[in-house]
Formats: structure tokens, sequence, C-alpha cells
């Protein structure tokens, strides 16, 4: 059982939060709510009440109750905020606590309680510079941010901004609060997952790397966690990091090759899935004006001298799993990003990969597909010429896990 705080701010999503309630009760939580003035417009204090709320608080100030913004955080085991809006976003993130849920909720912080924030609104309004920034700061502050859904708004409008589901909600607490189940326990068998992008180091400070975050690896591992694999992801140290999963760090090519050699070639894996934003360089050599080497050891190369950086190619990972791998009946996932509007240019990529004995499956996007509003995945398998396609990291998740367990 668990004392679960539910915020909720104004968005028409509030009818669809609203159906957590129930679901919590009947599974033994004890449910207490938020709303802002906004959200009373959407859902009633009444109605989440006869739902199994235990109590609706929506005045900071109400007779009796002036302490329930700092009580709140310490009775609380699960704050969630669902429907989280753009105006609630961006207030969070910027330190303002003008009402019940935003005082609730800077209170709670130092409480370390897990705290999951599902947004939910129009899709200009989520691509919006200010509300996307927000939602990186609240990440960075150690908030769980949640994807939104891709579909028909309320506005009439289609796009990414739909509050998940309730089903997708709950799997989403789950793998944020529960821990992982022991080795012993689990009952799919073991995956290898990569996070996050590699970083080549020039000197103490200074790397080449990319953009990955890690976001969409996290999730997958955290979702194939909950649903019975033992997970253990080789995460980049800046990427974020899944919640259920094994962690094991890299920062270079190197490290993370090595990683995956050790971890294949001694643990009994039954798939490894490879999303990480690999390096196809590494540093050869560091050149100054008189193409002389430069020595970075335990320092910063200084800036007002000329710099002449030599790189050489990265040989590829995908297909180096299998052979390093202890279980030689082992499914090998790549991913594939291309950056050509041309479907038959796309089409071909996958293709080379596919046509590799080594690769059973590719997970396939395009630069120009992937927006602030929507992140398009399209799964291809060795059985099948067209693709699954997936919005998002959720649906992709669930394909990988739906493959894994009808392939042979």
């Amino acid at each position: 059982m668990s004392n679960i705080l539910l915020l909720m701010s104004g968005s028409i999503a509030c009818e669809k939060a609203s159906g957590l309630i129930p679901v919590f009760q009947d599974r033994g939580d004890c449910v207490r709510v938020i709303l802002t003035q906004s959200a009373g417009h959407f859902v009633s204090s009444s109605k989440l009440l006869e739902l199994g709320g235990e109590a609706v608080f929506a005045d900071t100030f109400a007779l009796n109750e002036e302490m329930q913004h700092i009580d709140l955080g310490h009775w609380a085991d699960i704050i969630i905020i669902a429907p989280a809006s753009a105006n609630t976003l961006n207030k969070l993130a910027a330190g303002i606590a003008d009402d019940m849920l935003t005082t609730t909720l800077l209170a709670a912080y130092s409480l370390n309680k897990p705290t999951l924030i599902a947004p939910a609104m129009n899709s200009r309004m989520l691509a919006h510079p200010a509300t996307q920034a927000s939602m990186k700061t609240l990440q960075s502050w150690g908030y769980h941010l949640l994807e939104t859904a891709y579909g028909e708004l309320a506005c009439g409008e289609v796009g990414r901004g739909r509050l998940l589901e309730v089903e997708q909600l709950l799997a989403a607490i789950d793998a944020a609060t529960k821990k992982p189940q022991p080795r012993a326990e689990t009952t799919k068998g073991r995956l290898l997952i990569t996070v996050g992008g590699t970083r080549e180091a020039i000197d103490s400070v200074r790397y080449i790397g990319n953009r990955s975050s890690g976001k969409t690896a996290s999730m997958i591992a955290d979702h194939l966690s909950a649903a019975g694999y033992a997970v253990t992801a080789l995460c980049a140290e800046s990427a974020l990091k899944p919640v259920l999963a094994e962690v094991i760090t890299f920062v270079s090519f190197e490290d993370l090759a090595k990683q995956l050699k050790r971890q294949l070639s001694t643990e009994n894996f039954v798939a490894v899935i490879h999303p990480a934003a690999v390096s196809d360089y590494s540093i050869e050599a560091l050149l100054g004006a008189d193409n002389q080497p430069l020595c970075t050891t335990g320092g910063k190369l200084s800036s007002k001298n000329s710099l002449l950086i030599q790189l050489t190619p990265n040989p590829k990972l995908l297909g180096q799993l299998r052979g390093w791998s202890k279980n030689t009946e082992i499914k090998v996932v790549g991913f594939k990003l291309t950056d050509s509007r041309d479907v038959q240019v796309q089409r071909e990529a996958v293709g080379r990969l596919l046509s590799q004995d080594s690769i059973d499956a590719v997970v396939h996007n395009d630069l120009s597909e992937i927006t602030e509003e929507q992140h398009s995945f399209h799964f291809y398998t060795n059985a099948s010429a067209n693709a699954n396609d997936c919005n998002g990291a959720t649906e992709l998740s669930a394909g990988l896990q739906q493959w894994m367990e009808k392939a042979p």
C-alpha cells in the first residue's frame, strides 16, 4: 500500500487522469488530490471523492489546512502531476509557488519522493521553447518527465500532446517506483541495452560528442525491466539513466566496446538492443601549428594556439555483437538514423543492416521525422519487408517486447 499524491492542473485531460484514482484504490493505495483553480473547471472535488479520493485540496489558505502544503509532501510515498499543463510546467521550472499545487511540490523537493510529471497540452504549446526548456530543467532536477501521446487533441488537431492512457501512466509509475526484481525472480531472461552517446576526449575538459540524451533507450530499459526481464544498461555518463535496470557507465567508444565484449562473453543474454549513438571516429592525434603532436596529459589545452585534430574511423560494433556473445542464439536489435527525405535511400540503409546475418531487427528513424512534437520509429525485422510504425518510446518498447516474445 502506498500513499499517492495526485496533482491535477488545468486541462481537459483531468477527466482521463481521474481514472487513476479507482485503480489505485483497487490496488490498496490511498490517494489524496490537489487541484489548481483551472483544474476545477474540468473536474469537481465531489467527483474525485466519489471515485475514491481520500481528500481533495484546492486552497492553500483553507481554514485549518494552512500547513497542508508542507504536510502532504511528508505524507506521500509517490507524487504524480497528471495532467501537467504548460502553465504549470513553466511555473515549476521558474520556482513560482502561487497556488496549492506549486507550493506543495516546491516544499516536497528535498524529501526525495519519486515525482512523475505527465504533460498534456496542444502540440504547439508543447513545442514552445519555454515549455521545452522547462521540461529539461525539471528533468535535470530529478523529476521523471513522461512522454505525451500522439493523436487527436481536444482542439481537433492531430499531433503530440495527449496525456498518456491510464494503463501507460500506471506502467510509468511502476517503472519509476518499483525496485528491480532479483535476478533469480526474473522469468523472461536477461537483456543488454546501450544508452546515450559516446564522448571522445580532446583534453581534460573538451570532447567530441553528439546530442543523444539516452531518453529513448532509458525508457525501453525500464519498460522491459517492468515486464519481467533482467536488464543491464550500458549508459553513457551524460545519459539519462533507467530506474529499474542495472546500470554500468561508459564514456568513450573504447569504453563501450570493452563493456559490450565483457558483458556478452560472460553473461547469457537473450537479446542485445543497441540504440547508443556511437561515435564514428576516435581521436588519433592532436597537432599544433607546427604539425607536432601536443601533450594533453593532465591538463587543458591552451585556447590561444592552433589545433589540428586527426580522426581515425571506429569499427562498427553492431556486426560484432553476436560473435562476442556467449549465447549463439542471441537476438540483436540495431538502430539506424538516416538524414534523407528520400524513402528509397532510407529503405536501402535499413536493408544493408538487415542483410547481415548478425542482425535480427532494425529500429529506424530519419532526422526529418524527429521534432519537439513527435518522435517516430519504424521497426523492421528479417521476417518482414514492412515496418511496424511506433509513435514514441512507449509504443516502441511495447513493440520490441512483443517481437522478442513471439520470435523463435
